[in-house]
């Protein structure tokens, strides 16, 4: 990559500003460091231009949208059904007071008259005149078949996602074994994004910052700009990142403390897979919180000592008493 072109309008903008182009290096001439930072995920040689991540499944959240929309709007209509009552007897101004519920209502909430206006309402009775009759329709809602349309339709999108529909829609009602088997599924796809942005985006900018500060002098590394090794070895860095998340705490604590007794995991990564903390930090917590405990059980077994030497002394004056 040589240099990337920038323009000052998105593309169909409509607007009466003229369109500029900016040309911007790649590269700095004189530090070689990165001027764009350009993250995406390539798929193939010589792509640049970067694929959101929600692009296979933007249509189906669309539909998915709107099916639920629908779904929730056929069940408020079927719940302003109205009560229509078929009577003989003579209707409007001179027959029934009202044509809703209640009494005593104003004129422009009465229901319309018109032969070509019906209305419904929640609570509503409606009078017909003779010879009317009213249908209605068996929706069948709320729909039987939504919640399981709906549940395939998260495991295709999660699928595309890499992500388990359990993960997906946060319903680990299936048994351990099945939630621990997603959840570490998903963690798979999710380490692997993790440390292509760590590549693509941290240790870029790290190295930026930490060239710019050695340049000014704020920190000392000497060997950085001469030696190519020397400089990796500065720019050596570990980016851990949120932790994974326990379903049953203590199986899998156990089974960490199980693989640092055999040797397949160290002290500092269990601490950072169990809740991201970092295991030295951890021991000097413990260390001073050890000698705080040690200095408060030395003072309250040092108060012990003086109350039993005082209860001692004065069981011997009330004998000397005697």
């Amino acid at each position: 990559m040589v240099a990337y072109w920038f323009r000052n309008t998105y593309p169909y903008q409509i607007t009466y500003e003229k369109t500029d182009w900016v040309r911007i290096e790649a590269y700095g001439q004189k530090t070689g460091l990165p001027n764009v930072m350009h993250v995406m995920n390539t798929e193939r040689p010589e792509q640049y231009r970067g694929v959101t991540y929600l692009a296979p499944i933007i249509e189906p959240l669309l539909q998915i949208k709107r099916y639920t929309e629908a779904e929730i709007m056929a069940a408020v209509v079927q719940a302003f059904f109205s009560v229509f009552i078929k009577s003989e007897a003579p209707t409007g101004v001179d027959g029934m007071p009202f044509n809703e519920v209640g009494d005593g209502q104003e004129a422009d909430d009465q229901v319309s008259y018109d032969p070509n206006e019906y209305e419904m309402g929640s609570g509503n009775v409606n009078v017909m005149n003779p010879g009317e009759s009213v249908e209605l329709v068996e929706t069948k809602r709320p729909n039987n078949g939504f919640e399981p349309f709906f549940k395939a339709m998260c495991k295709q999108i999660g699928a595309a996602l890499e992500i388990p529909a359990e993960l997906l829609i946060k319903e680990f009602t299936a048994s351990y074994s099945a939630s621990r088997a997603a959840l570490l599924e998903a963690w798979k796809a999710f380490k692997m994004y993790r440390n292509w942005f760590a590549s693509s985006f941290c240790k870029p900018v790290y190295e930026i910052w930490l060239s710019e500060a050695i340049a000014r002098g704020r920190v000392n590394a000497p060997g950085f700009f001469s030696d190519p090794l020397v400089r990796e070895a500065w720019l050596g860095s570990e980016w851990i990142g949120p932790s994974q998340g326990q379903l049953d705490p203590v199986k899998e604590v156990n089974a960490e403390i199980l693989s640092i007794q055999n040797g397949l995991t160290t002290h500092e990564a269990a601490a950072a897979k169990i809740n991201g903390s970092d295991w030295d930090t951890n021991i000097d917590q413990l260390e001073m919180e050890f000698r705080k405990i040690d200095e408060l059980e030395d003072r309250l077994s040092k108060l012990t000592m003086m109350e039993e030497e005082d209860d001692k002394e004065d069981d011997s004056d009330s004998d000397e008493e005697l």
